[in-house]
Protein backbone atom coordinates (compact mmCIF):
# COMPACT_ATOMS: atom_id res chain seq x y z
CA UNK A 1 0.00 0.00 0.00
CA UNK A 2 1.20 3.47 -0.88
CA UNK A 3 1.99 5.80 2.00
CA UNK A 4 1.51 8.94 -0.11
CA UNK A 5 -1.53 10.98 0.90
CA UNK A 6 -4.26 11.00 -1.75
CA UNK A 7 -7.10 13.49 -1.97
CA UNK A 8 -10.36 11.51 -1.70
CA UNK A 9 -12.90 11.92 -4.49
CA UNK A 10 -15.78 14.29 -3.77
CA UNK A 11 -19.15 12.71 -4.45
CA UNK A 12 -22.22 14.46 -5.78
CA UNK A 13 -25.71 12.97 -5.81
CA UNK A 14 -25.18 11.70 -9.35
CA UNK A 15 -21.73 10.19 -8.80
CA UNK A 16 -22.92 8.59 -5.55
CA UNK A 17 -25.73 6.89 -7.44
CA UNK A 18 -23.29 5.82 -10.16
CA UNK A 19 -20.46 4.53 -7.96
CA UNK A 20 -21.98 3.60 -4.61
CA UNK A 21 -25.73 2.94 -4.44
CA UNK A 22 -28.76 3.98 -6.48
CA UNK A 23 -31.18 4.80 -3.69
CA UNK A 24 -33.63 6.27 -6.22
CA UNK A 25 -34.47 2.90 -7.82
CA UNK A 26 -33.37 0.21 -5.36
CA UNK A 27 -34.94 -0.53 -1.98
CA UNK A 28 -32.38 -3.09 -0.81
CA UNK A 29 -28.74 -2.08 -0.31
CA UNK A 30 -26.70 -2.93 -3.41
CA UNK A 31 -23.14 -1.60 -3.45
CA UNK A 32 -21.85 -0.87 -6.95
CA UNK A 33 -18.11 -0.78 -6.16
CA UNK A 34 -15.57 -3.55 -6.73
CA UNK A 35 -13.53 -2.68 -3.61
CA UNK A 36 -14.71 -1.53 -0.15
CA UNK A 37 -15.05 2.18 0.48
CA UNK A 38 -15.25 4.77 3.24
CA UNK A 39 -17.31 7.93 2.85
CA UNK A 40 -16.66 11.02 4.96
CA UNK A 41 -19.73 13.22 5.45
CA UNK A 42 -18.31 16.63 6.32
CA UNK A 43 -18.71 20.42 6.04
CA UNK A 44 -16.24 23.28 5.64
CA UNK A 45 -17.36 25.00 8.87
CA UNK A 46 -16.83 21.86 10.97
CA UNK A 47 -13.63 21.97 13.05
CA UNK A 48 -13.44 18.20 13.75
CA UNK A 49 -13.99 17.60 10.02
CA UNK A 50 -10.93 19.71 9.20
CA UNK A 51 -8.90 17.79 11.80
CA UNK A 52 -9.94 14.49 10.22
CA UNK A 53 -9.21 15.58 6.64
CA UNK A 54 -5.41 14.98 6.58
CA UNK A 55 -5.84 11.63 8.34
CA UNK A 56 -8.43 10.64 5.77
CA UNK A 57 -6.05 11.58 2.95
CA UNK A 58 -3.24 9.56 4.55
CA UNK A 59 -5.51 6.52 4.80
CA UNK A 60 -6.54 6.97 1.17
CA UNK A 61 -2.88 6.77 0.23
CA UNK A 62 -2.10 3.80 2.47
CA UNK A 63 -5.06 1.79 1.19
CA UNK A 64 -4.78 2.94 -2.44
CA UNK A 65 -6.15 0.18 -4.65
CA UNK A 66 -7.58 -1.73 -1.70
CA UNK A 67 -10.16 0.64 -0.25
CA UNK A 68 -11.76 3.62 -2.01
CA UNK A 69 -12.16 6.88 -0.05
CA UNK A 70 -14.87 9.44 -0.81
CA UNK A 71 -16.12 12.70 0.71
CA UNK A 72 -19.61 14.18 0.74
CA UNK A 73 -20.04 17.88 1.55
CA UNK A 74 -23.26 17.90 3.57
CA UNK A 75 -23.83 21.59 2.81
CA UNK A 76 -23.94 21.14 -0.95
CA UNK A 77 -25.26 17.56 -1.00
CA UNK A 78 -28.09 17.85 1.49
CA UNK A 79 -30.09 15.10 -0.19
CA UNK A 80 -27.34 12.56 0.47
CA UNK A 81 -27.04 13.71 4.08
CA UNK A 82 -30.79 13.28 4.47
CA UNK A 83 -30.85 9.82 2.88
CA UNK A 84 -28.35 8.55 5.45
CA UNK A 85 -29.83 10.46 8.37
CA UNK A 86 -26.66 12.41 9.10
CA UNK A 87 -27.23 14.17 12.43
CA UNK A 88 -23.65 15.07 13.34
CA UNK A 89 -20.40 15.47 11.45
CA UNK A 90 -17.97 14.13 10.67
CA UNK A 91 -19.77 10.86 10.08
CA UNK A 92 -17.99 8.00 8.33
CA UNK A 93 -19.79 5.34 6.32
CA UNK A 94 -17.82 2.07 6.07
CA UNK A 95 -19.02 0.01 3.09
CA UNK A 96 -17.83 -3.58 2.53
CA UNK A 97 -18.06 -5.20 -0.88
CA UNK A 98 -20.58 -7.65 0.57
CA UNK A 99 -22.91 -6.89 3.44
CA UNK A 100 -24.48 -3.72 4.74
CA UNK A 101 -22.67 -0.45 5.47
CA UNK A 102 -21.93 0.82 8.98
CA UNK A 103 -22.00 4.42 10.14
CA UNK A 104 -19.68 5.91 12.78
CA UNK A 105 -20.02 9.48 14.00
CA UNK A 106 -17.00 11.42 15.24
CA UNK A 107 -13.38 12.20 14.40
CA UNK A 108 -11.65 8.97 15.43
CA UNK A 109 -7.83 8.75 15.68
CA UNK A 110 -6.00 7.25 12.73
CA UNK A 111 -5.09 3.99 14.47
CA UNK A 112 -8.70 3.37 15.45
CA UNK A 113 -9.84 4.01 11.89
CA UNK A 114 -7.21 1.61 10.56
CA UNK A 115 -8.40 -1.06 12.98
CA UNK A 116 -11.98 -0.66 11.78
CA UNK A 117 -10.93 -0.71 8.13
CA UNK A 118 -8.83 -3.84 8.61
CA UNK A 119 -11.51 -5.71 10.56
CA UNK A 120 -14.60 -4.65 8.66
CA UNK A 121 -13.41 -3.94 5.11
CA UNK A 122 -10.02 -5.47 4.29
CA UNK A 123 -10.29 -8.75 6.21
CA UNK A 124 -13.98 -9.28 6.98
CA UNK A 125 -13.77 -12.98 7.85
CA UNK A 126 -16.03 -13.81 10.81
CA UNK A 127 -15.09 -17.47 10.88
CA UNK A 128 -11.37 -16.76 11.25
CA UNK A 129 -11.91 -14.17 13.95
CA UNK A 130 -14.29 -16.39 15.89
CA UNK A 131 -11.84 -19.27 15.73
CA UNK A 132 -9.04 -17.07 17.07
CA UNK A 133 -11.28 -15.78 19.87
CA UNK A 134 -12.26 -19.32 20.82
CA UNK A 135 -8.63 -20.06 21.69
CA UNK A 136 -8.79 -17.60 24.59
CA UNK A 137 -12.54 -17.25 25.17
CA UNK A 138 -15.73 -19.22 24.82
CA UNK A 139 -18.34 -18.88 22.12
CA UNK A 140 -22.10 -18.94 22.37
CA UNK A 141 -24.76 -19.24 19.67
CA UNK A 142 -27.78 -17.01 19.38
CA UNK A 143 -30.05 -19.96 20.25
CA UNK A 144 -28.05 -20.68 23.41
CA UNK A 145 -28.09 -17.03 24.47
CA UNK A 146 -31.84 -16.69 23.88
CA UNK A 147 -32.46 -19.76 26.04
CA UNK A 148 -30.15 -18.42 28.74
CA UNK A 149 -31.88 -15.05 28.85
CA UNK A 150 -35.32 -16.69 28.97
CA UNK A 151 -34.27 -18.86 31.91
CA UNK A 152 -33.61 -15.79 34.12
CA UNK A 153 -30.91 -17.78 35.93
CA UNK A 154 -27.43 -16.31 36.55
CA UNK A 155 -27.85 -14.01 33.59
CA UNK A 156 -24.72 -12.85 31.77
CA UNK A 157 -23.54 -9.30 31.26
CA UNK A 158 -24.19 -8.26 27.66
CA UNK A 159 -21.47 -6.14 26.06
CA UNK A 160 -22.10 -4.45 22.70
CA UNK A 161 -18.86 -3.28 21.04
CA UNK A 162 -20.46 -1.66 17.98
CA UNK A 163 -20.84 2.06 17.34
CA UNK A 164 -23.59 4.11 19.05
CA UNK A 165 -25.57 4.50 15.80
CA UNK A 166 -25.66 0.73 15.33
CA UNK A 167 -26.63 0.19 18.96
CA UNK A 168 -29.46 2.72 18.69
CA UNK A 169 -30.92 0.97 15.66
CA UNK A 170 -31.08 -2.48 17.26
CA UNK A 171 -29.51 -4.11 20.30
CA UNK A 172 -30.06 -6.90 22.80
CA UNK A 173 -31.97 -5.39 25.76
CA UNK A 174 -29.98 -4.37 28.85
CA UNK A 175 -26.66 -4.31 27.00
CA UNK A 176 -23.66 -2.21 27.99
CA UNK A 177 -22.30 -0.20 25.05
CA UNK A 178 -18.53 0.25 24.74
CA UNK A 179 -17.39 0.65 21.11
CA UNK A 180 -14.37 -1.51 20.32
CA UNK A 181 -12.02 1.45 19.63
CA UNK A 182 -12.76 2.73 23.17
CA UNK A 183 -12.58 -0.63 24.96
CA UNK A 184 -9.01 -0.50 26.24
CA UNK A 185 -9.46 3.04 27.57
CA UNK A 186 -12.78 2.21 29.26
CA UNK A 187 -11.96 -1.28 30.47
CA UNK A 188 -12.23 -0.15 34.08
CA UNK A 189 -15.99 0.13 33.61
CA UNK A 190 -16.11 -3.67 33.41
CA UNK A 191 -14.12 -4.33 36.59
CA UNK A 192 -17.31 -4.82 38.62
CA UNK A 193 -18.29 -7.70 36.32
CA UNK A 194 -15.10 -9.77 36.63
CA UNK A 195 -16.90 -12.43 38.63
CA UNK A 196 -19.68 -12.76 36.05
CA UNK A 197 -19.91 -14.23 32.57
CA UNK A 198 -19.85 -11.62 29.80
CA UNK A 199 -21.34 -12.20 26.36
CA UNK A 200 -19.72 -9.88 23.81
CA UNK A 201 -21.40 -9.11 20.53
CA UNK A 202 -21.15 -6.89 17.45
CA UNK A 203 -22.61 -6.96 13.95
CA UNK A 204 -21.06 -10.21 12.69
CA UNK A 205 -18.62 -11.56 15.28
CA UNK A 206 -15.52 -9.72 14.01
CA UNK A 207 -15.20 -6.89 16.53
CA UNK A 208 -16.54 -8.99 19.39
CA UNK A 209 -13.84 -11.58 18.68
CA UNK A 210 -11.20 -8.87 19.01
CA UNK A 211 -12.83 -7.63 22.22
CA UNK A 212 -12.71 -11.15 23.65
CA UNK A 213 -9.01 -11.35 22.83
CA UNK A 214 -8.49 -8.13 24.80
CA UNK A 215 -10.60 -9.11 27.80
CA UNK A 216 -9.83 -12.80 28.27
CA UNK A 217 -6.10 -12.38 29.15
CA UNK A 218 -7.15 -9.83 31.80
CA UNK A 219 -9.21 -12.41 33.65
CA UNK A 220 -12.66 -11.68 32.25
CA UNK A 221 -14.94 -14.67 31.60
CA UNK A 222 -16.04 -13.76 28.09
CA UNK A 223 -17.95 -15.47 25.32
CA UNK A 224 -18.24 -14.31 21.73
CA UNK A 225 -21.75 -14.33 20.23
CA UNK A 226 -21.32 -16.21 16.95
CA UNK A 227 -22.86 -14.43 14.01
CA UNK A 228 -23.52 -11.29 16.05
CA UNK A 229 -26.60 -9.19 15.37
CA UNK A 230 -26.78 -10.57 11.84
CA UNK A 231 -27.74 -13.93 13.37
CA UNK A 232 -29.77 -12.47 16.22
Amino acid sequence: MSETAIKPEALTRDTFIEKVFDYTTEKEWNYKGSVPCVIDFWAEWCGPCRMLAPIFEELAGEYNGTVQFYKVDTETEQELASVFGIRSIPSLLFIPVNGKPQMAAGAYPKEMLKEIIEKELVNPSPDDNEEDAAQSAGVISTEELRGWLESNENLPVLLDVRFPDEHAQKCIPNSILIPLPELEERIGELEQYKDREIVVYCRSGNRSGTACDILAPLGYNVMNLTGGMLAW
